[in-house]
């Protein structure tokens, strides 16, 4: 195996790049006391940004609002919040953003537009504005450079989450260290494009704002939009990167071997995030890598691997540990790809079942045992073409029905 060019940070997080700090805290949103529901990742040097946006029709009033702030040339601040999704809730859910982005612009002395604004939780409630506003002090007077503070803020954003997903990488760039931070957000209604996540990143790159957001949009494409937990895509998925500048490296300008680099090592981040967003989904107790190849396209690959990922059969399937190759096949053929069986291949994990469309009946209780790890991949061959594809996801489990029948 080649030894990556990063190094993973022990403990990293968003204030491990240079320039960053983070605070999170209880501000009254959530019924539980002891659970976090406000965050604020903070650069005092001004940063470019780039952001991606959940593209159901149906918008959170902090997505509207962070569509049209990202533009901006310069940001300072995200500001997060869960437990309320601030969500088809009329006028007051707009204003309760320009109340707080506002208080908080004038507490940090920084313009409104360079504040991001994300946030999660119950549709179709009265944002509690006062309580959130109250908080913002407090958040400010927290802010901290050590891992606690990209701690808290982990803290904050999470739902039903069972574990903080936090992470950083540094690499060098043309001479100087570079760090790309990064805290998630996942659990359930995971389903591209893009999932209910939230993912902010930060960097102490330097990097102008047009390749910012090619490398951001590349990333999240090829991560967390080739994951899925169940079909149900949220009104509030959002992801953000902020750069400084810290690492004081040449500034990235072109599309060039550093920008590669640089863009590789963001790929990684929200790759490591959209892995553990899977392995922390509601009601999850496997995780499968698919792998489809053989597809006369990658665009053709992408389609297949997603329809037998976002299969519900396929899913219960995985809950089982039942190695019916069946439920491949069909969700192949429901996708429109033009299948010959003879072409077709499927292996769990190491375990041949099926071979040029003839199935190994012999292997099936080598393959239930491989289904009944916690984390495994399938290899689905289809063709003789380059196009491949790959994509998380995981089993469908009575558990998900009971978090999800009782959430409100």
């Amino acid at each position: 195996m080649v030894k990556p060019f990063w190094e993973r940070r022990k403990k990293g997080t968003v204030t491990t790049p240079l320039g960053f700090s983070a605070s999170g805290l209880y501000c009254g949103i959530k019924r539980n006391k002891r659970k976090y529901d406000a965050s604020l990742i903070y650069s005092k040097k001004p940063c470019t940004a780039a952001g991606t946006f959940t593209t159901n029709k149906v918008k959170a009033w902090c997505v509207l609002h962070s569509m049209k702030s990202v533009e901006a040339q310069k940001h300072h601040a995200i500001l997060a919040s869960s437990g309320n999704a601030n969500c088809i809730n009329g006028p007051q859910g707009k204003t309760a953003i320009e109340e707080c982005v506002a208080e908080l612009g004038s507490i940090l002395n920084i313009e409104r537009d360079s504040i991001l604004v994300a946030q999660t939780g119950l549709i179709g409630i009265e944002f509690p504005t006062q309580r959130l506003k109250r908080s913002l002090p407090s958040l400010v007077k927290r802010l901290s450079e050590e891992d606690s503070g990209g701690r808290s803020a982990a803290k904050g954003i999470v739902t039903t989450d069972k574990t903080l997903k936090q992470v950083a990488l540094s690499f060098m760039l043309q001479g100087k260290k570079v760090t790309i931070g990064a805290i998630s957000k996942g659990a359930g209604m995971v389903h591209p494009n893009m999932a209910t996540m939230l993912a902010f990143i930060t960097t102490d790159c330097a990097i102008t704002k047009p390749l910012l957001k090619r490398a951001l949009r590349h990333a999240v494409d090829d991560t967390f939009n080739q994951i899925a937990i169940d079909n149900d895509m949220s009104t509030n998925d959002m992801a953000f990167v902020l750069a400084n500048g810290e690492a004081a490296n040449p500034l990235l300008q072109k599309v060039d071997s550093h920008y590669h680099l640089f863009r590789e090592a963001l790929e990684e981040v929200c790759r490591i995030m959209a892995y553990e967003m899977i392995r922390d989904g509601e009601g999850v107790t496997h995780v499968c890598t698919l792998r489809l190849s053989g597809a006369k396209s990658p665009s053709e690959a992408e389609r297949a691997a997603r329809q037998i990922a976002n299969s519900m059969l396929f899913k219960t399937m995985l809950a089982g540990s039942d190695p019916n190759w069946g439920r491949i096949a069909a969700a192949i053929g429901a996708s429109g790809l033009n299948l010959n069986p003879d072409h077709l291949n499927i292996s769990f994990g190491d375990v041949v079942v099926v071979h040029h469309g003839k199935i190994r009946a012999l292997n099936l209780p080598k393959a239930r045992r491989v289904l009944q790890k916690r984390e495994y991949t399938i290899d689905v061959t289809v063709g003789k073409g380059r196009g491949k594809a790959e994509f998380i996801t995981s089993d469908l489990t009575t558990k998900y029905v009971m978090i999800n029948g009782s959430y409100s």
